[in-house]
């Protein structure tokens, strides 16, 4: 699979082993002015800490899909878990093998595709569920778990659907398919927790970063090229034009007020019933 350049552009502006939304512990109170990327990265520490709470007490093996850059990896690996990881993505796969000094294991492949040698205590999916096909992935999961073992997802799930096109009704799954199907495909629903409140934070900086600070600065350059080079300006700006409008509209995805009307970020964690 070709590289996740949205993904690796997080990853080199964040500087961060982490890749997901983070967790803020007490969102109402934080200034969204006064956020630093050093709050981002602490807020991405909360993250693995709040979401391994939930891992159950006889649980020693994890299959990590969706790995990213290995954060949750090494924190689990640093708890005394022994860790696989697995993506499809060629930069994940080098930068999980530079980061481990390839002494852990990394399947590269789409978890649909995997072709488990062994059984898992726990599977995590961080971020990943909503890349994974919902009945492919419970099937798979079944086949990869031991008896009585884990799914513990962490993602964000359409619960509300209209007739618009906004952007939050992609690349999620309907949280009512995804809960039956795991159901029918013989998986237990043992906890839950909505985190979507402990995750705006993150996205409400990023709108306020782009407002304040890259919008006016395209702005600007733009005011400069047509005073300055009107003729290259015009042309340039009648093939770019379309795209840059594309790019505005995915600032959707920012908003948490929308977010909140058409997703929730949820905590699910799942056990296999006994074959």
């Amino acid at each position: 699979m070709p590289i996740d350049h949205v993904l690796k552009l997080y990853s080199d502006t964040i500087r961060s082993d982490y890749l997901h939304y983070g967790f803020w512990g007490e969102p109402n109170s934080v200034e969204i002015e006064s956020i630093t990327l050093q709050d981002i990265k602490n807020a991405q520490n909360r993250y693995i800490e709040h979401l391994a709470s939930f891992i159950p007490n006889e649980v020693n093996s994890i299959l990590d899909v969706g790995c990213g850059i290995g954060g949750n990896a090494e924190y689990l690996i640093n708890q005394g878990y022994v860790v696989e990881t697995l993506s499809p993505d060629d930069f994940q796969k080098s930068t999980i093998a530079e980061k481990f000094n390839n002494q852990i294991t990394f399947h590269h492949c789409k978890f649909e595709k995997f072709q488990p040698e062994k059984q898992y205590d726990l599977i995590l999916e961080s971020e990943s569920a909503c890349y994974i096909r919902i009945n492919k992935g419970f099937e798979k999961a079944q086949e990869t778990l031991r008896a009585g073992g884990y799914l513990l997802a962490s993602d964000y799930f359409v619960h509300y659907w209209d007739d618009s096109k906004n952007l939050h009704l992609r690349s999620s799954h309907d949280m009512e398919k995804y809960l039956s199907s795991a159901k029918a495909h013989g998986f237990e629903l043992i906890r839950e927790y909505d985190q979507t409140d402990n995750t705006m934070p993150t996205l409400d900086y990023g709108k306020y970063f782009i407002e304040r600070f890259i919008n006016p600065t395209i702005e600007y350059s733009v005011h400069s090229a047509k005073k300055n080079y009107p003729k290259t300006a015009a042309l340039i700006g009648r093939l770019v034009a379309p795209k840059l409008e594309a790019k505005k509209n995915q600032l959707d995805l920012l908003d948490s007020t929308l977010f909140r009307k058409y997703r929730k970020y949820m905590i699910y964690l799942f056990q296999k019933k006994n074959d």
